[in-house]
């Protein structure tokens, strides 16, 4: 019997209890000679009541064990699948899944909470993060190519060599604290300046080199291409599978 019919029959149960009881206390006030009667009355009022109240009691006991069997379900499934092409939130609870190094091609995160949540080396290609916070949140390596990012922020985020290749871009703001190195891209779609200006906020790290071994100092940075904090499409150098590779510009 589906939830809604139990539901029905519940409902139905109780106005009769209901019907029953009250007419039992109308007696009780008018007919007091009808003493059994009214005994009978109540007793099968009250005993409906007290039946309903158990069945009630039992229903919302089995559907909170249900959900709560379906949420781990849906939790497990996201935390060991590799890829997940459209993952959306949906009103799940993610908090805690540690979502580094899987494939979410054109995710649905818009406006979701990502407070320090981690997204090391994920494919995050044409995800929508549009309005969502992403304060902390850890993005080093990943490939936030054709990513949505207007409105979201991303103060203190790990951006070291992170691919934002065609992304849109959140405001300046959103960038406070944020932590760039010398490999993090940029798309191409703002001149240098407007560039600068947008990550003045953020922090410049050093980049290790993973061909020459060496470190590479912001102010080494400025002098590779003229930009802080990255490089810009199609200057780009990103790693892929050990191998140097540009974005396509």
């Amino acid at each position: 019997m589906s939830n809604l019919l139990q539901l029905i029959l519940v409902a139905v149960l109780l106005v009769v209890g209901g019907v029953l009881a009250g007419r039992a206390w109308a007696m009780a006030v008018k007919e007091p000679e009808s003493e059994p009667r009214i005994e009978v009355l109540a007793g099968i009022g009250g005993g409906l009541v007290t039946g309903i109240a158990v069945g009630l009691s039992a229903l919302f006991l089995e559907q909170a064990i249900t959900e709560s069997q379906e949420r781990a379900t849906w939790r497990a499934s996201v935390e060991g699948a590799a890829s997940i092409p459209g993952f959306t939130v949906d009103g799940h609870d993610i908090r805690g899944i540690n979502f580094s190094g899987k494939s979410l091609r054109n995710a649905d995160f818009a406006g979701a909470r990502l407070q320090g949540f981690r997204f090391r080396d994920t494919d995050l290609t044409g995800a929508d993060f549009s309005g969502a916070d992403l304060s902390g949140a850890n993005l080093i390596g990943a490939n936030l190519q054709d990513a949505d990012l207007t409105g979201a922020k991303l103060h203190g985020a790990l951006l070291h060599s992170a691919n934002f290749t065609h992304a849109a871009l959140p405001g300046r703001s959103s960038f406070e604290g944020a932590r760039l190195n010398a490999r993090t891209c940029w798309p191409k779609g703002l001149k240098r300046d407007q560039l600068m200006d947008r990550l003045r906020d953020a922090k410049v790290e050093t980049h290790e080199d993973e061909e020459s071994g060496r470190k590479l100092a912001e102010s080494e940075d400025l002098e590779e291409d003229g930009l802080r904090g990255g490089q810009q499409v199609p200057d780009c150098a990103l790693w892929e599978h050990g191998t140097r590779v540009r974005p396509e510009g």
